[in-house]
This record gives C-alpha cells, sequence and structure tokens, in this order.
C-alpha cells in the first residue's frame, strides 16, 4: 500500500498531508539549485581561462568537473536519504556546496579550483533527486505533478536568471564573482534545517537489506521504460537546445552574440507556461498522452529547426522545444517519484536522476560526433529521429501498460 508522509496508507486513513508554502519553497529553491554548479559561472568561463592560461577546449573540464560525480553520487544520495531522512541529508548537500563555491574564490590555481568543483560535485550531486523525492512524499496524483510542475517552473526561471546574474558578478568583480552566488547555499542549507520536515525516526536496518528490499520496485517494468527514456530524453535537449543551437544560429544566419542568447531564453518561456499548467493537463490526461505530446513536440520542433530559412521563421520551432520538454520532463519526474513508497523513494529517484545526468553529460560529445560527419541540419535531423524512435516506444508501452492504473496521471 502506498504510504504517507507519517507512515500512514493513504486510501485507508485519507489524504497526504502537503507542505507549507515555506517548505514548499524550500524544495523549490533546492530544485533550482541543481543548475547553480554551471548556470552560473557560464558567462566566467573565458576568464577562468584566460586567468589560467587555458585554451576553451580545456576549459569544458571546468563545467564538467562538478556534473562528473552526480554518476556515482546520487545513488549514494539516494540511499542515504532513504535511510536517515531527506532533512538530514539535504543540509549537508547544501553546506558542501556553498562551501565548495568559497573555496573556488580563494583559488590561486587551475588544479585547486578543479578540485573544490569536484567537491561542490559531490554535493550538488542529488538537489534535484532530493527536491522530487520530498515532493513525492507529501503529495499524490495529478497534485503531486502540479508541484513538480511548480519546481520545474523554478528551475526555468533560474535558467533565465543565473547567467545574467552571473555575467554582471564577472564583469564587476571577475572570475571570482559568480561563484559568490554559490554561498547562497549555506543560507538555504540553514532555512532547510529548520523548515523542512522533520524526518522520521526510523530503524537503521543493515545495507544489503535496503538494497534487497528495494530492488523488487526498480525491477519494475516501467522503471526500465524510464531508465531507458530518460538519458535519451535529456540528450536530445542538451544536445539541440544547450550545444547546438548558438552554433546553428551563428553559422546559418550570422547571428551576433546577442541574437543568440535571445533566443536561446525562448524556450524557457514556453517552458514556464506549460510547468505552470501542468496540474490542468494532468487531471485531463493520462501520464503517457502527455508523454506522446511532447515527444511528437520535439519532433516537429526538430524538423522545423532543420528547415528554417531565417532567424524568423526558426523562433516558431524554438519556442515549441521548451513547451514540448516540460510535457516530456515533468510527468516523467513525477513517475519516478511515484513508483515506490517512501522508505525506498530516494534510490528509486536517484536511479532516474543517474539516468538523466548520463543524457546531460553525452550531449556535448554527441554532437561533436555529429559535426564530425555533417552540419549542425543534420544534428537536428538526427535528434528527430531519434525523438521518432522515443514516440514509438512510449506508444507501445502505453498499450502494454493500459490495463496497470498506476501508470495513469492520477495515480
Amino acid at each position: 500500500m502506498e504510504r504517507d508522509c507519517t507512515g500512514l496508507g493513504v486510501g485507508q486513513y485519507g489524504r497526504v498531508v502537503g507542505l507549507r508554502r515555506s517548505q514548499l519553497v524550500v524544495v523549490w529553491l533546492i530544485g533550482a539549485a541543481a543548475i547553480l554548479p554551471n548556470a552560473s559561472i557560464a558567462p566566467a568561463i573565458p576568464d577562468i581561462a584566460d586567468a589560467f592560461g587555458i585554451s576553451d577546449q580545456t576549459s569544458v573540464f571546468i563545467l564538467m568537473t562538478a556534473h562528473a560525480p552526480g554518476l556515482v553520487m546520487a545513488s549514494v544520495i539516494g540511499v542515504a536519504a532513504d535511510r536517515y531522512g531527506r532533512r538530514r541529508v539535504a543540509v549537508p548537500c547544501l553546506l558542501v556546496f556553498g562551501l565548495g563555491g568559497l573555496a573556488i574564490m580563494a583559488s590561486d590555481s587551475l588544479l585547486e579550483l578543479l578540485v573544490f568543483r569536484f567537491v561542490q560535485g559531490l554535493g550538488s550531486a542529488g538537489f534535484l533527486s532530493l527536491a522530487l523525492v520530498i515532493i513525492g512524499d507529501h503529495y499524490r496524483g495529478t497534485e503531486r505533478i502540479r508541484v513538480v510542475g511548480q519546481n520545474s517552473l523554478s528551475i526555468t526561471l533560474a535558467v533565465a536568471v543565473l547567467p545574467a546574474a552571473g555575467g554582471l558578478l564577472t564583469e564587476l568583480f571577475g572570475w571570482r564573482g559568480p561563484f559568490a552566488m554559490h554561498a547562497a547555499t549555506l543560507v538555504l542549507a540553514g532555512c532547510a534545517a529548520r523548515l523542512l520536515p522533520p524526518d522520521r525516526t526510523r530503524t537503521i536496518i543493515p545495507l544489503r537489506h535496503q538494497l534487497r528490499e528495494a530492488r523488487p520496485h526498480l525491477l519494475q517494468p516501467e522503471v526500465g521504460v524510464l531508465l531507458l527514456v530518460g538519458p535519451f530524453t535529456f540528450l536530445i535537449f542538451f544536445a539541440v537546445g544547450i550545444t547546438t543551437m548558438p552554433i546553428h544560429l551563428e553559422n546559418a544566419f550570422g547571428a551576433s552574440a546577442g541574437v543568440r542568447g535571445l533566443i536561446q531564453a525562448m524556450p524557457a518561456v514556453s517552458a514556464g507556461l506549460v510547468a505552470l499548467s501542468m496540474g490542468r493537463i494532468a487531471g485531463r490526461y493520462s501520464t503517457s498522452k502527455v508523454v506522446r505530446a511532447g515527444y511528437a513536440g520535439f519532433l516537429i520542433c526538430l524538423m522545423g529547426m532543420a528547415v528554417s530559412p531565417s532567424l524568423a521563421v526558426i523562433i516558431a520551432p524554438v519556442l515549441l522545444l521548451g513547451a514540448a520538454d516540460q510535457l516530456v520532463v515533468v510527468p516523467l519526474q513525477s513517475r519516478a517519484a511515484s513508483l515506490a513508497p517512501d522508505e525506498h523513494r530516494a534510490v528509486m529517484v536517484a536511479a532516474w536522476g543517474t539516468a538523466i545526468r548520463i543524457g546531460q553529460v553525452s550531449g556535448p560529445p554527441a554532437v561533436a560526433g555529429l559535426l564530425a560527419v555533417g552540419d549542425t541540419r543534420f544534428v537536428f535531423w538526427i535528434a528527430a529521429a531519434l525523438s521518432a524512435v522515443l514516440l514509438v516506444l512510449i506508444t507501445m508501452v502505453d498499450k502494454l501498460l493500459d490495463r496497470d492504473p498506476r501508470f495513469k496521471a492520477g495515480s
């Protein structure tokens, strides 16, 4: 039986108690902090490269270093959150990340910077997963999808604001300036310690027993589908929206840096509108229908980007990219948070987090390989083909799982 945050069965003992507004704000900020490692410092990368005398190619490692620990630590943090509690794990993670940012500001060598970036990655690896787990603990059905959509909106707003703030701080204080924003997680840690729901007193069972009990939930067929489509979904978005789009806008249309930045920010507008509407959408359609609509949107917008003859025309598919991303990601995140009981939810969401991180990390290398044999339009066509494959897969899974009421958005 699915259980609420007090350990009582939801169906037998009533509705799940949701979070207070102040608690929700803390959760949303923890989720948004997941993009702090790169979004806030991206404008400073050329300055860091100049300061340490490294090439543009080498500077990529500055961004990747903060993501690498997540490939392992996301699962470790998930296990820890199930064993010891959400708040007991979230607060140290925020402290580690914030202290790592302050240490970077005092770094005098590239090696020190990379070491402390790695330390930051140890802390930030579980930010998004922890936010989703806490939401999953306190909400069910369409209400959960609505709150996950709001969490996604907070991330979208952070994506829109943090690069501009990082650029301004770089202009004012040099390359160390943007890392000052990371100290905000120290304040957030204090808020989390004070406002997040207290962790239940729980009996700590041996780790092997915990993993053995979680295994049946991880081996559900639907979990396999989530872990398969998740990396490819994020691969598409990061390969196209983050890596290929600015190159295409410059090469195909001669767009300036300002114009490229403006167009790249447009998906955040449509993504935010869809995220706000996810509660209503989930109330009318099943998860699989919403996700299929999202993959269809990916297919249409990627083909549109490939054939767009001008900047004016490409704006429409660029806007559709943000909407399609939210139609896919928000329901899948909600499903990942719903497929295990409270005592194993963090492990489930951590598995999802590790999967999507693989997609994020794979995006730039995949684009580099495709550009070695074709141009940016070729990348769009390959991404469109991958979207079509995912659309077919989700359609097939929907037919297989129509009899399973858990696959509906309202579960």
